[in-house]
């Protein structure tokens, strides 16, 4: 493939997958506890007949525009000259912390500053930053989805259908006791994937906080952190350089089709 029209696909599949992220970030945009995706790009170098070989420490994130960057080098096989691509090297997850609102609901709670709660779903432990909470038939905590909320021993909390105070370390008590404490935890940030919604699963070893640090707020959510006005300004400027790529590619195969019939002629 002529490597002007290679670099124009190269640069329309990536201006695609930015489109999906965005739209997908966009339409969670009033999902609480929602954490926005952002795609990352690395670059990669090709030689005529050759492999590929990677460019390690160059990466970027973000597109907003073509980018289609020729670069000769000099592999150490040969001394033919080569060009490296961006391409994308997969998404993460922008974990900043979103808006706190209140609600005033007293089973809504947010968590200001690091941490997530933590979820018994049938597909094992799962993370959150969505506090709207409910109790269950059977007096358990659970988030939206029925998937009970745990406790710093790691069981479900049973609270009963009685109103709860929590205080910021997590306590739970109602106007008799004391029923349990919330559990919160810390993960790496590269460890986490998407696992649905606002949910996130992870292979890393969890790290259960201390109660003295608190950070708990009863009666407020944490609102979505994807910006609404950046993503449409982004999405606009993606969708242009996604046009401007496919008028390179029709120009492109519109020359080699003449180059072709000239061709043929001669």
């Amino acid at each position: 493939m002529d490597s002007g029209l290679y670099a124009a696909v190269n640069g329309a599949m990536r201006a695609s997958l930015r489109m999906d992220v965005l739209s997908n970030n966009l339409a969670n945009s009033s999902t609480t506890g929602f954490k926005e995706d952002e795609v990352t790009f690395d670059s990669y170098m090709t030689k005529p007949g050759a492999a590929q070989f990677p460019l390690p420490g160059d990466s970027f994130m973000g597109l907003t525009g073509p980018k289609y960057i020729p670069f000769p080098f000099s592999s150490p096989a040969s001394n033919a000259y080569s060009m490296t691509y961006p391409r994308a090297d997969g998404t993460h997850v922008d974990v900043s912390q979103g808006s706190i609102n209140h609600t005033g609901n007293p089973l809504d709670l947010a968590i200001e500053g690091e941490g997530y709660f933590v979820l018994n779903t049938p597909q094992g432990r799962r993370y959150t930053r969505d506090g709207s909470f409910a109790i269950n038939a059977q007096g358990e905590l659970v988030n939206k989805d029925g998937y009970p909320v745990l406790g710093a021993g790691g069981a479900a909390l049973i609270v009963g259908n009685e109103r709860v105070e929590i205080s910021p370390d997590g306590t739970i008590a109602n106007a008799r006791s004391v029923v349990g404490r919330l559990m919160r935890v810390t993960l790496p940030a590269a460890s986490l994937e998407k696992a649905g919604g606002n949910l996130f699963q992870s292979s890393a070893q969890e790290r259960q906080m201390e109660s003295a640090t608190g950070g708990f707020l009863q009666g407020f959510v944490e609102q979505s952190n994807v910006n609404v006005v950046r993503g449409m300004t982004q999405m606009i400027e993606v969708n242009r350089a996604f046009e401007a790529y496919m008028q390179m590619i029709r120009a492109l195969d519109g020359l080699d089709g003449q180059a072709a019939q000239i061709g043929r002629l001669s």
